[in-house]
């Protein structure tokens, strides 16, 4: 960042200080960042560089070899210029001082007698308040500039307020690194491989950047971001160091590019809530058929087919949940998801007959879902493509059958049972309900009680045991039958080794007091573990 100076021209104009340029006068744009009275035979220990250093030459060396070796040391390490004081040591500034300096490129200014150090101490302390105050004036003035070319233009507008206020060049990028705003027109300041530089690093946890710096100028980049969310970067490449205030107006800039991009997502988040806690109500089965399909045709969600209830289990439902959101808005649908005992669960539109009813019921022809007539099944399977493509392989699915709006409960219980397929397959992806063997008998409410009956009566033992003890005989048992009493294929889906789910599977023959070397019983138990989740959550 740059420091603040004040230029040598400025401190020579000043009158009441009777300074004289001896040498170095094409160093004269140089500016001091202070003033260091200082009578040493060697100073440079004591400076950093960017000083107006003043002396008298009280231990100046005497000869003319050691004079020049005086001023080098002192451009080496960089002051911006030399006040020499006439008439106490040295009645003139020595001709080989003045000699050595203009070699440098040094600026050397003869301070006469009457001239007390202190007052150019004082003015150059007095120069850089000013400064500083004129540097806030300016981002106070430049600041409510930028907010109402937010409001009238947005981003665009930031931008351009921005290039103009710092002189330099301003580009916005997105989380992909496509520039979505320039000023001036283009990427012309930014060199491009720090653009590709920009472009492969993506987002950064720092909330500024230094991305080159050199004498040719700075590139510098400030996330717009809202507390975990961001929206891209703002890049300022400028041909010189940055000032504070620079720095200011880049973070004000982004600030107000971010509020922008949130209004619509927040609103959107909101819209989400309440289609959330819609959903829930759904799938509580607490809302009439008709009552439930009227405010989906509202929100924009085709409901005439009925829907579908897809369950994705394994990573994070809320981030599960953002991830489907882009894809159902490509399809033009709402997000109707919720998070339901720590799984993403997501409202997809049917395609098909709705469970005990003909194709189109009572409301007349089947209707596609979505845009270019995608069906339910179609966009869940684009949806759990992205997910996968996420999240990797822990990522299991399932999605349930058709139904009317006011049987949530059900479909709810078909996707999670064909979710829990799945994940006994160890294969991340899609299981859809009807490609279950049994799930007619499942679904069909004349056996469904049937079934929830044996359910109970096979099942309770295991799940009372794996509650009282830790165990998991229910999943141990899932597996086994899901992967055809494959020993290898089910202990590697539970990942458990084989001995393991040999003891496992003997007790669970104890518990039950069945044969599962026969089929019938195995074909029994798979029925009521699909019924069994429904009870389960009662």
């Amino acid at each position: 960042m740059e420091t603040l100076g004040v230029p040598l021209r400025w401190l020579i104009g000043r009158p009441e200080l009777r300074l004289t340029v001896l040498a170095g006068r094409d160093g004269l744009d140089r500016e001091a960042v202070w003033a260091h009275s200082i009578d040493l035979a060697d100073p440079v220990p004591w400076l950093c560089g960017g000083e107006l250093l003043l002396t008298t030459g009280l231990r100046l060396p005497e000869s003319e070899a050691g004079q020049r070796a005086y001023i080098q040391r002192l451009a080496d390490v960089g002051v911006a210029a030399v006040g020499f004081g006439t008439g106490l040591s040295h009645p003139h500034v020595p001709a080989a001082v003045v000699d050595a300096a203009d070699t440098v490129g040094l600026p050397l200014l003869e301070v006469p007698l009457p001239t007390p150090f202190v007052a150019i101490t004082k003015a150059v302390m007095e120069r850089l308040a000013e400064l500083q105050y004129e540097g806030v004036v300016r981002a106070s003035r430049v600041q409510p500039r930028m907010t109402r070319a937010a409001l009238r233009d947005g981003a665009r507008a930031v931008v351009r307020e921005l290039a103009v206020s710092t002189h330099a060049t301003v580009l916005y990028l997105d989380d992909a690194g496509t520039v979505r705003a320039a000023h001036p027109s283009g990427a012309a300041g930014v060199d491009p491989g720090v653009l590709a530089e920009l472009r492969r690093a993506g987002g950064s946890d720092r909330a500024t950047e230094a991305l080159s710096a050199g004498p040719h100028g700075v590139v510098v980049a400030q996330q717009v971001r809202v507390g975990p969310r961001t929206h891209g970067r703002l890049v300022l490449a400028a041909d010189r160091e940055l000032t504070a205030v620079d720095h200011l107006l880049l973070g004000h800039a982004a600030s107000l590019i971010a509020l922008q991009a949130e209004k619509p997502l927040r609103l959107q988040d909101e819209q989400h809530r309440v289609n959330s806690l819609f959903l829930r109500m759904v799938l509580d089965g607490t809302l009439p058929s008709r009552t439930a399909r009227d405010h989906l045709t509202e929100a924009g969600f085709p409901a005439r087919n009925g829907i579908r209830v897809l369950v994705l289990s394994g990573p994070s439902p809320r981030q599960a949940l953002d991830v489907v959101g882009p894809r159902l808005a490509e399809t033009g649908l709402p997000r109707f998801g919720a998070v339901r005992e720590g799984r993403a669960v997501i409202l997809l539109p049917g395609d098909g007959p709705r469970v005990g009813m003909r194709a189109g019921g009572d409301d007349g022809p089947a209707e596609s879902a979505g845009r270019g007539g995608a069906t339910g099944i179609g966009i869940a399977r684009g949806l759990v493509d992205d997910a996968v493509a996420r999240f990797g392989p822990r990522l299991w699915a399932g999605l349930s059958l058709v139904y009317e709006p006011d049987a949530g409960p059900q479909a709810l219980q078909e996707a999670s049972n064909a979710a829990a397929v799945a994940e006994a397959r160890g294969r991340p992806g899609l299981v859809a309900f009807e490609s279950l063997a049994g799930h007619v008998l499942v679904s069909a409410p004349e056996t469904r009680e049937v079934l929830r009956r044996v359910a109970a009566e096979r099942l309770a033992p295991l799940a009372a045991h794996d509650r009282d003890n830790g165990t998991e005989l229910l999943a141990s048992l899932r597996a086994f039958l899901e992967h055809h009493g494959q020993w290898g294929a089910a202990s590697a889906a539970l990942e458990v080794h084989r001995h393991t789910l040999r003891s496992r599977m003997e007790r669970i023959q104890t518990l039950l007091g069945v044969d599962l070397g026969s089929a019938h019983v195995r074909a029994e138990l798979l029925l009521a573990l699909a019924a069994w989740e429904g009870i389960a959550d009662r």
